[in-house]
């Protein structure tokens, strides 16, 4: 259960701070210079919650506590990639070396880790890059209102799925993330701007994908790795299904029907699946989560019990 606390300080407070500060952003900024302060203003809101929530990791020290700071520093490079005057593969380039540096500090170096770390990063690279460019491409096609809905969904969802196949105080952290967002959300609906919802891509991405990784990839052998969270990021790429092809031609609600069944679909299938892949688990996921207050607390990762 969430207590009035963290409701306060991690949902309520991040979700005013990023409502305000984006529709400053639009009050002061059109078009690209939107693109590049909505981004920061989501950023601002994620720092204000996770100050006040006291999940916060000043100084990281190991994977999980990297989270927030990837999540931060990407709202840098976010606008950047969808800056005008750049070729495509530019784009695509970018959104690498920004997935690279956030796999860098969020795939750790434990022995046991599977596949071996080499891989993983390659793995979250390409991950990462592809679902980033691939909601850019969707953002161009689809209603900025649309789309930014089907982003805070996943978070939210993301956030859910961590919190019930893991553990409460982790899934909280993750809700800040996700408060921030409906936050930008809410001003988006009520003056919409595809630049900014482009802008956010790649922030939202290394965001989602960085909690689903972290806490897949934590719990110490013989418990097997949650790997059911990792798809969660990629369900907004269902959106595909109605920004090309024959329901690209329908009318604007059916489109907005269509759309909202198809990304509830995908959450709630990937969801189920990560509650009922730990369920089976029953303790060995209790153990591996137990006494962890939140990510800023962690210390080191539980050792092996193989």
């Amino acid at each position: 259960m969430l207590s009035s606390d963290f409701l306060l300080k991690g949902v309520a407070a991040p979700a005013l701070a990023a409502f305000v500060a984006t529709l400053i952003s639009f009050w002061l900024f059109k078009g690209r210079r939107a693109a590049v302060a909505v981004p920061f203003a989501l950023a601002l809101a994620l720092g204000t919650g996770l100050s006040l929530a006291g999940a916060a990791s000043w100084f990281p020290s190991r994977n999980m506590h990297w989270v927030p700071w990837v999540a931060v520093l990407s709202a840098i490079v976010s606008p950047i990639v969808v800056a005008g005057g750049l070729a495509e593969l530019e784009r695509w380039l970018l959104a690498a070396l920004a997935s690279l540096g956030a796999a860098a500090v969020l795939v750790p170096d434990w022995p046991e880790l599977w596949p071996s770390r080499p891989v993983s990063i390659g793995s979250f690279v390409l991950a990462a890059t592809v679902i980033a460019r691939g909601l850019d491409g969707i953002a161009r096609r689809l209603p900025p209102r649309l789309v930014i809905l089907a982003l805070w969904g996943t978070s939210l969802a993301a956030a859910g799925a961590i919190a019930n196949a893991f553990s409460l105080k982790i899934g909280e952290s993750a809700l800040i993330t996700s408060a921030a967002l409906f936050g930008v959300t809410a001003a988006i609906l009520i003056r919409t701007d595809e630049m900014a919802v482009r802008g956010l891509a790649l922030t939202f991405v290394l965001a989602v994908v960085g909690w689903c990784y972290v806490v897949a990839v934590e719990p110490a052998p013989p418990t097997p790795p949650i790997w059911a969270l990792l798809p969660i990021p990629a369900a907004p790429l269902v959106l595909w299904l109605t920004a090309i092809g024959p329901l690209s031609r329908k009318g604007a609600a059916i489109r907005w029907v269509v759309s909202t069944v198809l990304v509830a679909g995908a959450l709630a299938a990937l969801v189920a699946w990560a509650h009922f892949s730990t369920e089976d688990a029953g303790d060995e996921y209790s153990q591996a989560s137990s006494g962890w207050v939140s990510p800023a607390s962690l210390g080191d990762r539980p050792a092996s019990a193989g």
